[in-house]
This record gives C-alpha cells, sequence and structure tokens, in this order.
C-alpha cells in the first residue's frame, strides 16, 4: 500500500469537511429555526441542493463518500441491536416506527433517483458536446 500524494489528501479532506460542513449547517439551521427534522436531515438537504447546483460530486466527496458506503454496514450494527430493546412497545408504537421506516426509504429512493437522473443527464450533456 502506498501513501496517498498530497493532492489525493486534499481531495479527502475537502470532502470530509463538506460532509461535515452540511452536517454542521444544517444543525444550525434546524436548531435556529426550531425545525421538527434532525440536523443531519436538513444538512443532507443542503447537500442535495449544492450537488444539483454545482452539477458533479467532487472528487474527494466522492471518495469519502465511497468509503463511508463501503463500512455503512456497521453504523446499522447498534440501530439493529437497540431494536431488540424496543420489545415493550404498543402495537401503535410498531405501526408508527414501520411508517418512519417506510416512508423514509421511500423519500430517500425518490431523492436519490432525482439525483442520479439530474446528474447522469447532465453527464450525457457533457459527452454529447465532446
Amino acid at each position: 500500500m502506498t501513501a496517498p500524494s498530497p493532492r489525493e489528501l486534499a481531495h479527502w479532506v475537502l470532502g470530509i469537511a463538506i460532509l461535515f460542513g452540511c452536517e454542521r449547517l444544517g444543525s444550525l439551521i434546524g436548531k435556529a429555526l426550531a425545525l421538527p427534522v434532525p440536523g443531519t436531515v436538513v444538512g443532507m438537504l443542503l447537500l442535495l441542493v449544492g450537488l444539483m447546483v454545482y452539477g458533479s460530486v467532487p472528487r474527494g466527496l466522492a471518495k469519502v463518500s465511497a468509503q463511508l458506503l463501503f463500512l455503512l454496514p456497521l453504523l446499522f450494527l447498534p440501530a439493529a441491536t437497540g431494536v431488540f430493546f424496543l420489545r415493550d412497545l404498543s402495537l401503535s408504537d410498531w405501526l408508527g416506527l414501520l411508517a418512519a421506516i417506510l416512508f423514509g426509504t421511500l423519500i430517500s429512493l425518490t431523492l436519490c433517483t432525482l439525483l442520479l437522473r439530474r446528474l447522469l443527464r447532465k453527464t450525457d450533456i457533457v459527452h454529447n458536446n465532446e
């Protein structure tokens, strides 16, 4: 394994800074406006809008995101373990939890599809102009 070049390191730092900056900015906006959604969700929406306006994913952000997606199952482990301790919930709590999971997943998939479609359309335009 070779050491990363200073340019690669700068890309990684920039990618991490973008993710961390969006998370912090979303938390600040969420607190300032007393929004009913977590600040991290606001941060993800800010990142989505930023990427849509920018038109592509910066290289550093793509690299950092790829590594985070690779490690994503490890992030779900504590949540899956926590579900084990929720066995005392009522039926209405379980229905609410399932509805939140279902709608959250559908909203996430819809937003990812819209972003991917927009990025692919932009990539096709760039390739057709070359």
